[in-house]
């Protein structure tokens, strides 16, 4: 069941691969609810091996009994919990896990950064799936209300590209840009002026991060994120943005229309965030609290023959 997220499998023998490769501590980058995350607990409780899972799920939405049951496990044996949000923390320590949780942020690669694009009209932009729940369409209909010139430059792929793509906006144009890699990112922040990220919530999600608003902030592009999940948590937490009622086009538009009109204010906002994305999702500011956890896991047990990286992050505890 390769790609699906949470009910994949592995064919290989957990338990087997335990015995021969007898790792000091193991890390599930899966939720504790996975199949895959209760398929490794079997063999590592069984192997007496300290390991632990991730959790990005924000909202308590009902699983089928086998599942809760599954995860109660999972939650219980578990050394420690990497949570990608404080809101996934709280959620997880809800349903009953024993061990450590910690924050494990994203990280964003170290970009270069890329010139802005100059003598164009104002940009807004957007980068992520382009789906009714990230709230494209609200942002489309915020983005008419302003005054012209003013462009949407869209920066990924979906179902709703083609209905999106050359868009009439009076004095205004839409642009879909689907073709830049990952790494190419930066390229595509440096073209716009303000990225917005309006995601709607559902009865089953609510966006749980908000990478995009992180390598915005990164590229020094100020952000205007919706209420929606864990957005405004993110926001405050790096000083780089302002937040809209989600689904609310005319507050989206009353927020755009302020940054065009100040650009002072989008600098400010661009410099704060910048530095807070520097501080707190850097490549090391990610992986240092996930090697803490490994570590601290693997100490308990008094697993002291670690590999090398794992000695140094035992000895700074």
């Amino acid at each position: 069941m390769r790609g699906r997220h949470q009910r994949h499998f592995y064919v290989a023998n957990p338990f087997r691969w335990c015995v021969q490769v007898r790792p000091h501590v193991a890390f599930v980058e899966a939720e504790p609810f996975s199949v895959s995350a209760a398929q490794w607990q079997l063999a590592f409780t069984r192997c007496g091996v300290p390991f632990g899972v991730a959790c990005a799920e924000n909202r308590d939405r009902g699983q089928p009994a086998l599942a809760q049951w599954s995860r109660s496990r999972v939650l219980r044996d578990a050394a420690f919990v990497a949570a990608r949000s404080l809101d996934a923390a709280s959620l997880v320590r809800s349903w009953g896990a024993r061990g450590a949780v910690d924050w494990w942020p994203h990280a964003v690669p170290r970009w270069q950064a890329v010139t802005a694009v100059s003598e164009r009209p104002f940009t807004v932009g957007y980068a992520g799936r382009l789906v009714e729940s990230k709230g494209v369409v609200d942002l489309l209909a915020a983005v008419r209300l302003l005054d012209a010139p003013v462009e949407l430059l869209l920066l990924g792929d979906g179902p709703l590209r083609t209905r999106l793509h050359g868009q009439a906006i009076p004095g205004s144009t839409v642009r879909v840009l689907n073709t830049l890699t990952h790494d190419q990112m930066p390229s595509g922040y440096a073209q716009i002026d303000v990225l917005v990220l309006p995601s709607r919530t559902t009865p089953t999600w609510s966006e749980q991060f908000g990478r995009v608003i992180v390598e915005a902030l990164w590229c020094g592009v100020p952000v205007i994120g919706s209420s929606s999940g864990g957005i405004p948590q993110l926001l405050e937490m790096t000083g780089g943005g302002v937040v809209f009622q989600e689904g609310d086009a005319d507050a989206l538009a009353a927020q755009l229309s302020r940054l065009r009109d100040e650009p002072a204010l989008r600098e400010q906002l661009a410099s704060t965030g910048r530095a807070s994305a520097q501080r707190l999702f850097s490549v090391p500011a990610a992986t240092d609290p996930l090697e803490r956890l490994l570590a601290r896991a693997a100490l308990e047990v008094g697993q002291v023959g670690a590999s090398p990286p794992l000695c140094r992050a035992i000895a700074r505890l």
